[in-house]
């Protein structure tokens, strides 16, 4: 967008922002490579199949399971349409409606579900079916109908939030906010509650609006969609230092978003000495900056897997800082010899890289140039470093690097590369993967994880230079800074260990949450590892088949005890969560797959086990795309996972306005679940149990067994 300028401009920015978002009431709110999505333009998806086809799988419950398991959605409708014709002679009415109920809600199909469920309300009256057709009538956008439900008995906190948003559709926000306020103060746990009562704040009650906000993000931290609107109330009030840290982190989450680099530009219009406070605070801080000493292992590090860690890519120019005497070679060859507490930028041009400190350039190449310590313990400050963009966790901090660092010319600017051996890695990733509060045999058990998942990862990425990413690519690596005592104790006490599977170290993915049910990784990726399983958390029954849809359904959106609940080893909003994105937002995300024109609907095609969508048909106006494996999670709008249920709002012209995407776990579900990890060694697991339950294809290799080598 262009550019507004000066005060009077960048407040009708504000205004105009404050009154779009108060009338759109929304939240737009370690894995290997993903196959990319599969088109078919031929048109949107159809409706039902012609009455009269052949049915290709058992005319039954199950058969109608497995069509949807499979994918089949439609032909497991009409199953499902069949068998209710005679359902009600055999007993099994109530069981094929309550599922024909949720598969109704996937395809959006209201002009079906609605007289469905107003036939079960009429046949036995009671307050659950009457919630769900209230529910059903406000997602249809059918505002009289569903007004005509009201008073609904018992009320609670999610029909006051169903009403709040027909208020609003009737345009009486001021009713709609009471209702929500109503809703939030019988379940206060709702960051997506919170975020729409700010939007519909905002306009008259920046204050409240503000609070609203930060409540969302305390519960939520990964509602990054709250950043932007929060920094535009604290501008609004004329709180311009404050906003711009908002707006600063909102940037790092969206960095191509438009409107936030307008609104840090007409920040520092107002304030323009804070661009040169930043650059004098950052003068001081890599004046005073030394880097610590860590502990030098000698012997202890001989024989060690040397680990290549990708840190950075299409680098234009950095600064380090040096913790002790150090060379830069070039091919081997030493070009320059520095001393403790150099500072040094280091700049790329015409793909030739440059080194210098503050009074000349110390060596050049167009190959790599690598810094490394002529003693052991020093380290090196990389300052200002960018991690994460794009993530809700983005941050740009200074970072701590142990071993060597390579400056490395390649399209695009600099790759920077941190070499040094696998436990010494360990140390800095484990408390940057799972919290070093945590019980001591669930680190010993990640440490474990990570060191399988690393040897099995080696050279990966080998045409760019590095095995690893330091980001969640691979793990999450913050250096020197994310070492923690009980981490590394954790890494030490289990040194050498490793999974191994076939023979081979075992690729042991592992993620934050798996809702209670991990994935097999053929369902979440494709190829044939047959040494990730499908396995469920020890509270939690396992299933020798598919669930029924509604249990499915339930499942998502209950919250069975479990594991991966444990109290204080958790994120509630990980275990379950519920996403509203809208559908424009989706057609922005998916235009690069070829599709055009409004979404029609989303549809999951096939689930595994544990009911993850193994893929997506994304049907709009103009045609259709189908998305695999974690794509569908950033193409949905940045979902926590891909176990998760469907539903569509309506809006007036009688296209999908949100998609609502209630979902389990976050990650992609394959291999351990950390928080699992830990509420199973506070019930008094063994690092050993915890790793053979969650890879139980898996065994253990000890350090006398022979570690991999170099």
């Amino acid at each position: 967008m262009n550019r507004v300028c000066g005060y009077n401009g960048c407040m009708s920015l504000i205004r105009m922002y404050i009154l779009v978002a108060a009338g759109i009431l929304a939240c737009a709110c370690v894995s290997p490579s993903q196959p990319s999505a599969e088109k078919s333009l031929s048109g949107a998806a159809g409706g039902d199949a012609p009455e009269d086809r052949a049915f290709a799988y058992p005319l039954t419950e199950e058969g109608a399971a497995r069509a949807y398991y499979e994918g089949e959605t439609e032909e497991c409708v009409r199953i499902f349409e069949k068998l209710l014709s005679g359902a009600a002679a055999d007993g099994r009415d109530t069981a094929v409606k309550k599922q024909l109920v949720t598969a109704y809600y996937e395809t959006g199909d209201y002009e079906k579900l609605i007289p469905l469920l107003e036939g079960m309300l009429e046949a036995e009256p009671g307050a659950e079916v009457r919630r769900e057709l209230f529910t059903a009538l406000c997602l249809a956008g059918d505002t009289g109908r569903a007004l005509s439900l009201l008073p609904l008995s018992p009320v609670t906190s999610e029909t006051l939030f169903y009403e709040a948003l027909l208020r609003r559709d009737t345009g009486d926000n001021q009713k709609a906010a009471e209702l929500l306020k109503q809703s939030l103060a019988a379940r206060d746990f709702n960051p997506i509650g919170w975020f729409f009562l700010g939007q519909l704040l905002a306009p008259s009650s920046l204050a409240e609006a503000e609070e609203c906000y930060r409540k969302a993000l305390g519960q939520d931290a990964g509602l990054t969609e709250a950043l932007f609107p929060l920094g535009g109330v604290l501008f609004a009030q004329k709180r311009y230092r404050e906003a711009y840290g908002f707006l600063l982190r909102a940037k790092n989450s969206f960095p191509d978003n438009p409107e936030i680099a307008a609104m840090i530009e007409q920040t520092l219009d107002i304030l323009p000495e804070l661009t040169e406070e930043q650059k004098t605070a950052a003068g001081k801080r890599k004046s005073a900056a030394v880097p610590p000493k860590v502990k030098a292992q000698g012997k202890e590090t001989e024989g060690l897997v040397l680990v290549r860690v990708g840190l950075a890519e299409k680098l234009g120019a950095l600064s380090v800082k040096t913790g002790g005497a150090y060379t830069l070679t070039d091919a081997g060859n030493t070009v320059y010899e520095g001393k403790a507490l150099d500072l040094l930028t280091i700049e790329i041009a015409d793909g030739e890289i440059s080194i210098k400190n503050e009074e000349k350039i110390l060596a050049f190449s167009r190959g790599p140039l690598v810094l490394a310590y002529c003693e052991e313990g020093n380290t090196t400050i990389v300052f200002d470093f960018l991690s994460e963009a794009g993530y809700f966790f983005a941050v740009t901090e200074d970072r701590v690097y142990r071993g060597t660092l390579e400056f490395r010319p390649a399209e695009g600017g600099i790759t920077l590369i941190n070499a040094l051996n696998i436990e010494e890695y360990l140390y800095a990733v484990i408390p940057s993967e799972m919290p070093a509060s945590w019980p001591e045999e669930a680190l010993k058990a990640q440490a474990i994880a990570h060191r399988s998942y690393t040897l099995a990862h080696l050279g990966q990425y080998a045409a760019k230079g590095f095995d690893v990413y330091g980001s969640v690519l691979s793990a999450a690596y913050r250096g020197v800074g994310g070492e923690a005592p009980k981490a590394t104790a954790a890494v030490d006490s289990s040194r050498g260990v490793y999974l191994t599977a076939g023979g081979l170290p075992l690729k042991a993915y592992y993620s934050a949450n798996h809702g209670g049910y991990s994935e097999d990784s053929a369902v979440v990726w494709g190829g044939a590892d047959t040494f990730m399983a499908a396995v469920a958390d020890k509270l939690i029954p396992p299933r020798e088949t598919w669930l029924p849809l509604d249990q499915l359904d339930g499942f998502v959106r209950g919250r069975p005890p479990s594991y991966s609940s444990a109290e204080k080893l958790h994120s509630a909003a990980a275990y379950r969560w519920e996403k509203w994105v809208r559908a424009e937002d989706i057609k922005n995300r998916v235009a690069a797959e070829g599709l055009t024109g409004d979404i029609v609907r989303i549809v999951s095609r096939g689930r595994g086990i544990s009911g993850r969508v193994r893929e997506v048909q994304i049907s709009g106006t103009e045609g259709s795309v189908r998305v695999s494996g974690d794509r569908i999670r950033s193409r949905l709008g940045g979902l926590r996972s891909n176990l998760f249920t469907i539903r569509t709002k309506t809006a007036k012209n009688a296209l999908p306005e949100y998609f609502i995407f209630r979902g389990a776990g976050w990650g992609h579900g394959v291999g351990m679940d950390q928080s699992g990890a830990a509420g199973m060694a506070q019930a008094g697991y063994t690092a050993e149990e915890i790793l053979l339950h969650y890879y139980p294809r898996a065994e253990l290799a000890r350090p006398e067994a022979g570690t991999p080598e170099n």
